[in-house]
């Protein structure tokens, strides 16, 4: 089994948990909720923690079938078990990314406008000083980031509208 693979289980338990125990303990008030999660936040918070038990159930299944192994000392069939295995577990880390996103969002929408923001006012000032090659990055830059977050954003069944306005009403709160 990797150790990567462990200690990225353990880093998303252990994060799933804090998320968790943010929330019971009033998740700091913001919203106007007297920081209560909302039902959706629950249900997210729930299905992350579902996701972390498999994975971890998946480590230690793989723990065990490796204990005072070599990959060498494997049958075929205990290898293809394993690569069975190890494809569950990055569609687990990717669903449980995603969960983390879900609970993020406005956090990411947020940083998503400041840090866009930020690169459009850079290249705005490279072209009026006909920069135009430190424009061009900047404008490949803009995009990749642009594609990167319409990806994660699509998976979590939204648009980039929505996220543009979630980061403009987060930001006006002062979050």
């Amino acid at each position: 089994m990797k150790r990567s693979t462990m200690i990225a289980a353990g880093i998303l338990l252990t994060m799933t948990l804090a998320w968790a125990a943010f929330g019971q303990a009033g998740g700091g008030g913001r919203g106007g909720r007297g920081g209560m999660m909302g039902p959706q936040m629950q249900k997210n918070v729930a299905d992350l923690q579902a996701q972390v038990a498999k994975l971890k159930a998946l480590v230690d299944e793989g723990t065990k079938a490796m204990e005072g192994k070599t990959y060498a000392d494997l049958s075929d069939e205990d290898r293809a078990k394993m690569k069975e295995r190890g494809t569950e577990q990055q569609k687990l880390l990717a669903a449980i990314q995603q969960g983390v996103d879900r609970l993020r969002m406005r956090q990411m929408a947020v940083e998503y406008n400041q840090s866009m923001t930020a690169l459009k006012d850079a290249q705005a000032s490279a072209e009026k000083e006909n920069a135009k090659e430190t424009a061009q990055k900047l404008g490949q830059i803009i995009a990749e980031r642009e594609k990167q977050m319409e990806e994660r954003v699509t998976a979590m069944g939204m648009t980039m509208d929505d996220l543009q306005k979630m980061g403009t009403r987060g930001g006006r709160r002062g979050q």
